[in-house]
């Protein structure tokens, strides 16, 4: 039986949806964040709960001097989850941080330049390969920690292209296993996919459902 192909968007499609959006959203300067390792521990936080929360967990840890990996490695379990408790499942994201940390150190050097000579997909297989580092977790972090090209395949993603009327396979895997191809295909530079998925989510908080995003300024977008 031959297999249904996929309806995707083409590398021009995609590039000028990236204008469409910079144009009427832009710029949105994410990730907001003072340091390359606080983005590191935000993409964990940030699972499963509302930024507000990974905020105050951010806040906590900074104010017990303990944004830092060699700190999170130093603390005890129960220290660095009373830290993140606003964050929610605060012991999963506890031992999280503290192999994130760990392997950050050992592997790296506790420094992004650390990763230099590892290929962009031996990297994102490595941090899968870690606790509690999924799909969305580990693209956040090769895009803006470790400054490759990569897609973040989250909801608001997903949702824009339903909208858009593509084939958006279910789950994180399927979703990212069919669309990174077609994104990194386009000559959008680290810095501009970091601002696409900016764009992305700053459009999915803005334009919750599809009726709003069908009166949006993409209504009717074609190339």
């Amino acid at each position: 039986m031959t297999k249904h192909a996929l309806n995707l968007p083409s590398l021009d499609y995609i590039e000028s949806l990236y204008d469409v959006m910079e144009r009427e959203l832009g710029p949105t300067n994410w990730w907001p964040a003072e340091t390359l390792f606080e983005i590191m521990v935000g993409a964990v936080l940030t699972q499963n709960t509302a930024w507000g929360n990974v905020d105050r967990s951010l806040g906590a840890l900074k104010a017990a001097d303990a944004l830092e990996p060699h700190a999170i490695v130093g603390l005890k379990p129960e220290q660095l989850q009373d830290l993140i408790r606003p964050s929610g499942f605060y012991r999963n994201k506890a031992k999280t941080l503290q192999s994130l940390s760990q392997w950050y150190i050992e592997r790296c050097d506790a420094r992004p330049e650390g990763a230099a000579d590892i290929a962009d997909d031996e990297l994102r297989a490595e941090l899968l390969g870690l606790f509690g580092i999924g799909g969305e977790t580990a693209d956040d972090l090769v895009l803006y920690v470790f400054g490759r090209r990569a897609f973040v395949a989250d909801t608001y993603a997903r949702r824009l292209f339903a909208f858009l009327e593509f084939d958006v396979p279910s789950g994180y895997p399927a979703f990212h296993k069919a669309f990174a191809p077609a994104v990194l295909a386009t000559g959008l530079d680290v810095s501009q996919l970091q601002e696409f998925h900016g764009l992305i989510d700053e459009y999915g908080k803005a334009y919750r459902t599809d009726e709003a995003k069908a009166e949006s300024f993409l209504h009717g977008f074609k190339v």
